[in-house]
């Protein structure tokens, strides 16, 4: 029996049809494939946590590890005018406030490590993680100041906080090793983010 040409064209357009729907299915069933073989990969359910880190944590965990109250302020002898304006911010909360005025006493002396800390205290706490991670490594990064082993703790809540455990790990493992006043606390919260030995 011989096709007739006017219904040639409705065949091509039919066969081409189901040709395009059975890639379709391929491809969904591949993708369904891949997804049970690598849980997480191509679902829209939290943040990507990266292989490198020593464990995982539920996202919850993340933020009440890194959470923390704002540490008080040891007096500095000598502070300048402005220095103490902006902790008479960070003793109010008002920590958007004082980071702004920190980070201008930061520029002009460098060196003052008291002024580094607290801002990267109070811009953690103000909302900008990225940046009081930044403030807090300088301040471990600039050596043996009396605000070391704080730094290098708020330094650790903040990495959790990002989801980087591993550079979490390694300040609280420099804190434990020096035994100093916050080696308990370091303690503690190292074993909640070590991986279990197997």
């Amino acid at each position: 029996m011989q096709i007739k040409p006017e219904n040639r064209f409705w065949i091509y357009i039919y066969s081409f049809a189901a040709f395009v729907l059975l890639v379709a299915v391929g491809v969904f069933g591949w993708l369904a494939w891949t997804s049970k073989e690598e849980p997480g990969v191509g679902r829209v359910a939290g943040p990507v946590v990266s292989s490198a880190s020593p464990s995982s944590l539920a996202e919850e965990e993340y933020e009440r590890l890194a959470a923390f109250q704002a540490p008080q302020y040891t007096p500095e002898p000598h502070a300048s005018k402005q220095f103490q304006s902006a902790i008479a911010l960070y003793g109010n909360q008002k920590y958007r406030d004082a980071a702004a005025e920190l980070r201008t006493v930061a520029k002009a002396q460098p060196d003052f490590a008291a002024a580094k800390f607290y801002l990267g205290i109070s811009s953690i706490l103000a909302g900008d993680r990225i940046a009081g991670i930044q403030e807090l490594r300088d301040t471990v990064d600039s050596g043996g100041s009396p605000y070391l082993e704080r730094a290098r703790f708020y330094l650790a809540k903040a990495l959790i906080g990002e989801h980087d455990l591993h550079r979490a790990q390694e300040q609280l493992e420099s804190i434990v090793a020096q035994h100093g006043p916050l080696e308990q606390q370091a303690a503690a919260l190292l074993a909640q983010i070590r991986p279990p030995k197997s």
